[in-house]
């Protein structure tokens, strides 16, 4: 294998788009003809649709957007089973994800957190709807929070403050030169101390000059979200450098049986599958993308075209010339590469399995089991078999009740008991354990290994966040409200979330922190208006201190949401 790039080191600095653009402007303007370039941006209300209103009938809830001086807001009201509005929650947009060929979705910053709205454009239909996975009776509302992992694909840099992935600043709004070059601090020592050099330049990254695999793992930094995913022991996917194996970072798995599922983001499994790609040495994504070109639509069939014609011949396919333009203007595409529906609502994708499409609907096999979307088997195999536990422990978390998944979590135990004996653990893989050992009975044990995690990992980092969040419901099941309590506080500093301050609140009351409990409690019902017990909690407190008003309100709230929920439970059942 060749030497990477020196600009791979970890050592060396980013510079930003902009100091790039001073000696590439050229490439920079063609850059930002693309799409890649609009994956976010600062909401501008002149360019949005901001004057309308939906009803989401699954839901019952109503959506509102509006401009509000420069401000563009979203709102969303809950309605009781009567309509009677029973709360309303707002906020101004400050980004738009997503390029918008297909739609975009829209984030707003609270002062601490990022979160998505419900709600979503879809440029293919011009409508409004909700945003993916927000189309079901119960969903978050605004109380969504996003985390770096959320901003990866859509933002050049972020400044992740303490290390802590919910809290964070925003450095690079946009897609940048750096993600797929880069860090450009050697770049342009360089040539700041000789303008006039000519030579071999391995301080940055050319991907059309790297290897097929490592080209491809710049795009696949993005492009490449399978069934499981797993980040290498001590690792952030931002670790990742232009240059290196994506595989030193980050092994994502596919189901091994049944998955030609298609998603917005699955391109790179369908594209392995195929002979076209299987049987070239070359073939890659930026064969037919160039991340420095839009193809205009006018030209695009036979800019594709051209492309498969460097291998095949025009009597490769097996229709008549005149039939293959009546049906599709020749189009190799249209058969070859069909476009279906993804998992994203109204968004239709180009299939990148290259081949024969029947355009028959097949049942797929049941998924069984996990394996790596790329090769691995240059890793130790105690590697392997952890990152397959951490993906197994994943995908069991979301597909509860799954019979496919069912010893998932007791496979996942025994690797990382493994893992662990091996003196190799770390404190993703120990945190997960943790959880695994809760799930299964082993309280104690659960409890050592958290508490492992807490007095090793000191930065505000995901492992630690779960394992307060155990230690915090193992003290609560003791009821040591004050142990709980301690550790709620903390994990409501990291995270916010509706879960976290209402266990905290009750912790803080059984305390005896009234004034405490009823913020906390408060903080929850902002985060979810729907929240039932906060809102008979709060109720209960306020009448204890005889502040009737306040308990009546809160009391009333919780039997209307009580059974506005009710009633969509039932409506689930029919």
């Amino acid at each position: 294998m060749a030497e990477p790039p020196t600009n791979a080191d970890p050592a060396v600095g980013y510079v930003g788009t902009q100091t790039c653009v001073k000696c590439h402007e050229a490439e920079h303007l063609s850059y930002l003809d693309t799409k890649h370039s609009e994956s976010m941006e600062r909401v501008d209300p002149d360019k949005e649709v901001s004057s309308a209103t939906y009803h989401h009938d699954a839901s019952g809830n109503d959506y509102e957007v509006f401009r509000r001086g420069d401000d563009l807001i979203h709102r969303e009201i809950i309605r009781g089973v009567n309509g009677a509005e029973l709360a309303r929650t707002e906020h101004p947009i400050v980004f738009t994800l997503g390029s918008g060929t297909h739609g975009k979705s829209y984030v707003y910053h609270d002062g601490s957190h990022f979160g998505q709205s419900p709600l979503s454009w879809y440029e293919d239909t011009g409508k409004w709807s909700m945003s993916p996975g927000y189309d079901v009776p119960f969903h978050p509302g605004f109380g969504r929070k996003l985390s770096t992992e959320c901003f990866f694909c859509h933002v050049g840099a972020v400044d992740r403050k303490r290390g802590n992935p919910n809290e964070f600043s925003i450095l690079e709004e946009k897609i940048g030169c750096e993600r797929c070059h880069g860090p450009g601090e050697k770049h342009v020592a360089r040539y700041r101390e000789n303008p006039k050099f000519t030579g071999a330049d391995n301080t940055i990254v050319h991907p059309s000059k790297l290897s097929r695999e490592l080209s491809e793992a710049i795009c696949q930094q993005c492009h490449l979200q399978a069934a499981g995913k797993a980040l290498r022991a001590n690792r952030d996917e931002w670790d990742y450098r232009p240059g290196l194996p994506l595989t030193d970072f980050r092994i994502d798995y596919q189901y091994r049986l049944g998955d030609d599922t298609m998603r917005v983001v699955g391109h790179v499994e369908q594209l392995h599958q195929s002979k076209c790609y299987q049987q070239s040495e070359s073939l890659t994504c930026i064969t037919c993308h160039n991340p420095h070109q839009t193809v205009p639509a006018a030209a695009a069939i036979d800019h594709y075209r051209k492309i498969c014609l460097s291998c095949h011949t025009d009597d490769s396919c097996g229709k008549p010339h005149a039939v293959r333009v009546a049906d599709a203007q020749n189009d190799c595409s249209h058969c070859h590469m069909p476009a279906q529906g993804t998992e994203v609502p109204h968004t239709a994708f180009h299939h990148h399995r290259i081949g024969i499409h029947s355009g028959a609907t097949t049942e797929n096999e049941p998924a069984v089991g996990l394996s790596s979307v790329l090769d691995v088997a240059r890793l130790p195999e105690i590697v392997r078999k952890r990152c397959e536990a951490l993906a197994k422990f994943q995908v069991a978390q979301e597909n509860p009740g799954n019979s496919n998944f069912r010893d998932y979590g007791i496979e996942a135990a025994k690797a990382l008991i493994e893992v662990k004996n091996t003196g190799k653990s770390d404190p993703d893989a120990t945190t997960i354990l943790a959880m695994l050992a809760r799930s299964q009975g082993q309280a104690s044990i659960a409890g050592d290994l958290a508490g492992e995690v807490l007095a090793k990992e000191l930065i505000p980092s995901r492992p630690r966040l779960e394992s307060l969040r155990l230690l915090a419901g193992l003290a609560y099941q003791r009821r040591e409200f004050d142990k709980a309590a301690e550790y709620y506080r903390e994990v409501t500093e990291l995270q916010s979330e509706p879960f976290d301050y209402f266990q905290l609140g009750v912790a803080e009351q059984n305390s005896g922190n009234t004034d405490a409990a009823i913020n906390a409690l408060k903080k929850t019902v902002e985060l979810a208006p729907h929240h039932v017990n906060a809102h008979r909690f709060l109720a209960a407190i306020y009448q204890s201190q005889g502040r009737v008003d306040e308990a009546g309100r809160h009391s009333q709230l919780a039997q209307a949401h009580a059974m506005r929920l009710e009633q969509l439970q039932q409506k689930t059942l029919k």
